[in-house]
């Protein structure tokens, strides 16, 4: 009996180490927007699934967001996996996609100016 039921756990051992990467979840994605004129910065954590999800309710309780208003001069991925691809939109238009190679922007196109944008109706998905 006690053989058996080593057996038995030993296999169920093994095949829930084996299982597919897939099969495990999404990844994790951490994505950082800062606002170089006021200095204010927050990183949130999501999941890498492909979702659009809102940058307001991703950050508007974040230092980010204290004016009642999502504002950030740029956004860089802190934390990924090596296959993420991030886009960014905001009011519909793409604003640009980031990657394990590309994982800074500056958002109001002007690398020359800190000057943050407005978020309220931005959205980013990413996929790992």
């Amino acid at each position: 009996m006690k053989t058996t039921f080593a057996v038995i756990v030993s296999l169920l051992a093994a095949s829930i180490s084996a299982a597919p990467l897939d099969a495990r979840g999404p990844s994790q994605v951490t994505l950082a927007l800062s606002n170089d004129q006021t200095g204010a910065n927050a990183g949130v954590t999501f999941a890498a699934d492909g979702t659009d999800r809102s940058i307001k309710t991703l950050y508007g309780s974040t230092s980010v967001g204290t004016s009642g208003s999502v504002l950030a001069s740029s956004a860089q991925l802190t934390a990924f996996p090596q296959t993420i691809s991030c886009v960014i939109k905001n009011n519909g238009a793409q604003i640009t996609t980031l990657t394990a190679q590309n994982t800074f922007v500056d958002l109001n196109g002007n690398p020359a100016s800190n000057a943050p944008i407005n978020l309220d109706n931005g959205t980013v998905n990413c996929r790992a």
